[in-house]
């Protein structure tokens, strides 16, 4: 072996500096990767906790309006009487708001782990008030109705409007 010259160690230096700054600079790379990561889960983490503590504040205002929901939500009984009974107050409710009725369906009782649930559809026409009055009546919170489809179109005459809608009526399971 042949001994190395001034110019090779300088080499070999810089060789070796070369090596040392690039394993620093990817070293570095990795390392800000990772804390941005872990800056990131942590703003993450107090989100969360943030959600948390504020869900924990409305458990209060929740609990009373589940209670409500459990003292006022009507108890479902014969299934063709609160099919019946659901169809007749939604056209009843119609009719006192001087609606004309065009179409009535009744749907499917479906029961689910929150109570069960009763289905129309009904198509009425007549006057905007009338129809907001009655949609108002028919939405209070009391009455377990919601509406699951709704379509309005001017009549051709252009002073009446034609409603359809799909409602649902919720009701509390027998025995529970």
């Amino acid at each position: 072996m042949r001994p190395t010259t001034n110019s090779e160690k300088f080499l070999l230096g810089v060789l070796g500096l070369v090596i040392l700054g690039g394993m620093t600079f990817f070293g570095y790379k990795a390392l800000n990767q990772r804390q941005q990561a872990l800056n990131l889960e942590r703003a993450s983490l107090r989100a969360d906790n943030a959600e948390a503590l504020l869900d924990l504040q409305q458990v209060p205002l929740w609990t009373q309006r589940a209670n409500w929901i459990k003292d006022n939500e009507p108890q479902f009984g014969d299934a063709d009487d609160t099919r019946a009974q659901v169809l007749n107050q939604v056209v009843q409710g119609a009719r006192d708001h001087h609606l004309e009725i065009v179409d009535q369906n009744l749907g499917d009782v479906q029961h689910r782990t929150g109570g069960a649930k009763v289905n129309a559809k009904i198509t009425v026409k007549g006057s905007m008030e009338g129809l907001s009055r009655w949609l108002a009546d028919l939405q209070k919170p009391a009455s377990f109705y919601a509406v699951d489809l709704f379509s309005l179109k001017a009549d051709a005459d252009l002073k009446s409007m034609d409603c359809t809608l799909r409602l649902s009526r919720y009701f509390r399971e027998a025995g529970k």
